[in-house]
């Protein structure tokens, strides 16, 4: 059995036919409870958590199978309600859910800052899957844009990214490559896609797009493209498009 990393994930192969794909993430201080610095219902914290491991696994072609929630809050009733908040993120997935959630909870102790970790494995089957490539000519696009806290929620959906989106974005042959944002900004994660392909990037002399700032729960993805469909993506999807280089 072997177990390397590519990028934030963690890949083990089991066997010749299948390897499993293991994401996480965490959230600390947004919620509901006395300490919290940003203000929000415990559904939307267990959403957009979810959100991240899970696009992070969806991006490179992962099926979950085992959705674990560690949180650091009493079930009832903030545990309920994070849980339903994992659910609705879900939702979009196009195959039986209902058994994939499993998790712990804080029960001895009291808590009035809410916290959480969450442990995504999914599942590749080998034979039906084709590794997400970016080589030399393509372009680097920023689908969404980077928000964090009080930005992600004042925003609606309006410009940032989710999972239905990024299914859509899955959808289209021009597109070779997604990689969610997370803390380390868009810069970083650009670097990142050509490290791991092998290749270099240059970036546009004009960038609309803060490409330090931290994406927050994945609100915004970079992508490798085929050029000529660019202005195609920018001018029918629902959220901003924006062209950040080419790799080389």
């Amino acid at each position: 059995m072997k177990i390397k990393k590519h990028r934030d994930l963690t890949l083990i192969d089991i066997n010749e036919k299948q390897f499993l794909v293991i994401s996480c993430d965490s959230l600390g201080g947004i919620g509901d409870k006395e300490h919290d610095m940003v203000k929000t219902s415990p559904e939307v914290s267990g959403y957009f958590t979810t959100q991240v491991a899970l696009m992070e696994l969806l991006a490179f072609g992962a099926k979950p199978i085992t959705i674990v929630n560690t949180l650091s809050v009493e079930m009832e009733d903030t545990g309920r309600r994070i849980i339903e908040g994992i659910e609705k993120a879900l939702e979009p997935l196009d195959f039986d859910t209902s058994n994939l959630v499993t998790g712990s909870t804080e029960e001895n102790i009291p808590v009035t800052t809410t916290g959480m970790g969450m442990t995504i494995i999914g599942i590749i089957d080998k034979n039906n899957w084709e590794k997400p490539i970016t080589y030399p000519g393509l372009i680097a696009a920023v689908v969404g844009l980077p928000k964090v806290g009080n930005e992600v929620l004042a925003d609606k959906g309006k410009t940032i990214m989710d999972i239905p989106k990024l299914l859509k974005l899955k959808e289209k042959e021009y597109i070779k490559e997604i990689l969610p944002i997370g803390s380390k900004g868009i810069l970083y994660e650009l670097g990142e896609m050509a490290r791991t392909n092998n290749i270099d990037f240059e970036l546009e002399e004009d960038v609309n797009v803060d490409l330090k700032k931290t994406g927050g729960p994945s609100t915004c993805v970079v992508v490798s493209m085929e050029e000529d469909k660019y202005e195609e993506l920018k001018e029918k999807f629902p959220i901003p498009v924006n062209k950040i280089g080419r790799f080389l």
